[in-house]
């Protein structure tokens, strides 16, 4: 088990999130969840921790959703076990309490020993995350639309994999934001596939059920992860310093 090192500033307790913010925090799951962690599971999250078979996934999972629940709690002035979920058709939480003004939409990812969560008062979000591991071609051959597999069969070797993670995370992302789970063929649309070229979307097909205005952003919380975050700017006001990243402290 790898303990990341967060290129990340850490910081405590939560920071105020302002209009047009977009806060993103990242936090290492392979620690041993303490008591407190487990105490502010819903039931619900706690009968699914338990009917993990193997150790580390239970305390993965437990780590996750203890620090998720600590950290909205933080932007809700709210104990993190009073919060609740619901879920949209395809599976996308939600937070059911709270009137328009403190509304706080959110996205959690986790990869290996990583999770990181996304948060903002005003943009619907996605986000995904990868560590960059070797991955048989044939995976990009069969998600990838013809656009996306002509850049990257176009890449040096050394920035294959690079931009085969690149363009997984931000078709995900994207996915995640709309709250379409994976309900929509991920040759339906197009990203920017090339590592050194900023992360965006391309283009749409007809049928695509993606709304106007989503926007790409890479991230890079530690070494060999590759995260992007999908935000929708329907009013144009966002720009990058309205973004923060955060590293929990534990």
């Amino acid at each position: 088990m790898k303990a990341y090192n967060f290129f990340w500033p850490r910081t405590e307790p939560v920071p105020p999130l302002s209009a047009n913010q977009v806060h993103v925090w990242a936090w290492n799951l392979d620690l041993a969840p303490l008591p407190h962690d487990w105490e502010i599971l819903s039931e619900a999250e706690t009968i699914r921790a338990r009917r993990f078979v193997f150790p580390r996934d239970r305390d993965r999972y437990v780590r996750a959703h203890s620090a998720m629940r600590s950290l909205l709690g933080g932007y809700l002035g709210l104990s993190p076990a009073e919060i609740a979920f619901s879920t949209n058709a395809y599976g996308k939480p939600q937070i059911e309490q709270g009137n328009d003004t403190q509304r706080i939409r959110f996205n959690l990812t986790h990869s290996a020993g990583i999770a990181a969560l996304a948060v903002s008062r005003d943009y619907e979000l996605g986000i995904d995350m990868e560590r960059i591991r070797p991955i048989d071609a044939d995976v990009a051959e069969h998600h990838f639309s013809s656009r996306e597999l002509l850049t990257l069969r176009t890449l040096p070797p050394e920035q294959w994999l690079p931009g085969f993670y690149r363009c997984w995370t931000s078709k995900e992302a994207l996915l995640k934001g709309e709250g379409l789970g994976l309900n929509l063929p991920l040759d339906g649309f197009d990203v920017e596939v090339h590592p050194q070229l900023p992360a965006a979307l391309l283009d749409l097909r007809p049928q695509a059920p993606i709304a106007a205005g989503w926007l790409l952003v890479e991230l890079s919380p530690a070494e060999d992860i590759v995260a992007t975050l999908a935000l929708r700017d329907e009013t144009g006001k966002f720009d990058r310093s309205s973004l923060r990243c955060f590293a929990l402290v534990r």
